[in-house]
């Protein structure tokens, strides 16, 4: 295990040395207020100092000083689009906020827009809006807009189109990085000097996956291209419901089949169950029994299709044959899955973007925290009822949130746990409802998306002894010093856990 030094007085005039007295800072208010910005973790450390580089040899730089000096470093942009990037371990090291490097430029005629971190997802939205209205930026869905482009695509996020498109990482075509040593490196075609970043897989063996979903450990992207999606503008969102899971997986399961048709034109397919919406309000304020959503048209679980189209024709072609499935699944299945009547406003607030559907979750009770999951879509709805009811066995209203990843192929399972922060114990209740699942699950071949560094990363590389293994010697390889976000992905191990350390013989 590595032994971390603090960050001295002499660590922070070398900082200043690089990017400025203006763009560090050891404020302790202000290093408390980077604490807040974490939707999908709890745990953290608090950082020392406070660093804002302006470029890539900036970040190298700093980089080069952390090394020197053995400070761990935690490089951050938004924070928002389901990341939880802050330290995990004592001391909290160096903490580099890479929000003011916010370049964009885009390649109509290549489809690849290149965002640096900064790039926020309302700032890309409006930019494309009034400058290429024929085309999308793949912002995060259901984010804020001080989401980050970037973030969300290196932690293979969830897009406005991940529907069709997969996973965020999917859509990369070439990264800059600068390693935990301080060199500087390019993926994909970008290798080649003068060369656009054309083609992801290069001029050789591709290295990207290395650092897509690497939570920051592997090495810092200070500049990524990514596809960007033709924009039709004929849309609209219709939703199904049903009393069960199965009554809204396995029809979307089969709308998702018919690729090179209307399930090319459902970009976004995702669903819940009524307290999705219930729990989007202080729980003082609104009904907490079914019979008052029931009565406004609100099925138990429902799916909605974001449909986007050419034409009114193909539209209509696609709403009528999303339907259709229906029909035939309620006549082969003996079950009522009726369309919900949505409101113009409610079609008109879906199809605004970026969307803040991830806000409201803080007003039940004063906290919240996202938890995501990946399993094969079919298995959904075994993952949402065990998840719903362990849920409710821990005090939690059962509010989950469920997506199509690429066609159905896979699905995103998110429970969205709200709860009051001010409660005693109720972080240790957290975690105890955290480790009961996370175990579960991990037997089922489930797997954790954006893992908790305490619970998800080692209970799951426990499992995976072989793929840790190789972990650990790719990262000791690009980060001899392990400085960079140390204990992210349970490297070291003995920083974040006491099980036993898959490296060690006999283990």
């Amino acid at each position: 295990m590595s032994n971390y030094n603090k960050v001295t007085d002499a660590v922070v005039k070398k900082l200043v040395a690089i990017c400025g007295d203006k763009y560090v800072t050891t404020s302790e208010p202000l290093r408390h207020s980077y604490m807040a910005r974490g939707i999908m973790g709890l745990e953290a450390e608090l950082p020392e100092v406070i660093v804002r580089p302006e470029n890539a040899e900036q970040v190298s730089r700093i980089l080069v000083v952390a090394n020197e000096n053995l400070c761990p470093v935690t490089p951050a942009a938004g924070g928002l689009s389901g990341g939880f990037a802050l330290p995990a371990i004592k001391p909290g090291g160096i903490y580099m906020d890479m929000t003011r490097m916010d370049k964009m430029t885009v390649d109509t005629e290549n489809r690849v827009m290149v965002v640096e971190p900064g790039v926020r997802s309302g700032d890309a939205w409006r930019i494309f809006k009034t400058q290429y209205p024929d085309w999308a930026p793949p912002i995060p869905d259901g984010a804020p807009p001080a989401a980050t482009v970037l973030g969300d695509a290196i932690e293979r996020g969830f897009s406005l189109v991940t529907g069709v498109y997969g996973p965020q990482a999917d859509m990369i075509m070439g990264l800059e990085v600068v390693l935990p040593t301080g060199e500087m490196f390019h993926t994909g075609s970008w290798a080649l000097p003068g060369a656009k970043p054309f083609y992801r897989w290069g001029i050789g063996p591709n290295p990207d996956g290395l650092f897509l979903g690497s939570q920051g450990s592997m090495g810092i992207i200070t500049k990524c291209a990514i596809k960007m999606v033709p924009h039709p503008h004929y849309k609209t969102v219709v939703a199904y419901g049903g009393e069960s899971w199965d009554d809204v997986v396995k029809p979307a399961w089969e709308i998702s089949r018919h690729e090179m048709g209307i399930s090319d034109r459902t970009v976004m397919v995702q669903g819940g169950n009524f307290q999705l919406v219930q729990t989007r309000w202080p729980k003082t304020n609104v009904p907490l029994d079914y019979e008052f959503y029931k009565k406004i048209g609100l099925d138990r679980k429902w799916m909605n299709y974001e449909v986007w189209a050419w034409s009114q024709e193909e539209l209509d072609f696609t709403l009528k044959g999303i339907d259709k499935i229906y029909k035939d699944y309620e006549v082969r299945e003996k079950r009522v899955t009726p369309q919900q009547q949505l409101h113009p406003k409610q079609v008109a607030s879906r199809l605004k973007k970026p969307n803040k559907i991830a806000v409201p979750y803080s007003l039940w009770e004063a906290g919240f925290l996202f938890i995501t999951w990946y399993c094969p879509w079919l298995e959904s709805s075994k993952m949402m009822e065990e998840y719903c009811a362990a849920m409710e066995s821990h005090g939690f209203p059962p509010t989950m949130w469920v997506a199509s990843i690429d066609h159905a192929r896979q699905a995103i399972v998110m429970p969205i746990l709200c709860f009051d922060s001010t409660k005693a114990g109720i972080y240790d209740k957290i975690r105890e409802f955290n480790l009961e699942t996370t175990k579960s699950f991990l037997k089922k071949g489930w797997l954790n998306y954006r893992p908790d560094p305490f619970v998800h990363a080692p209970q799951t590389f426990s499992r995976a002894k072989e793929y840790y293994r190789m972990l650990v010697k790719f990262r000791k390889v690009l980060d001899p010093n392990l400085i960079l976000h140390p204990g992210r992905l349970a490297i070291p191990w003995e920083s974040v856990t006491d099980l036993p350390n898959p490296c060690k013989k006999g283990k």
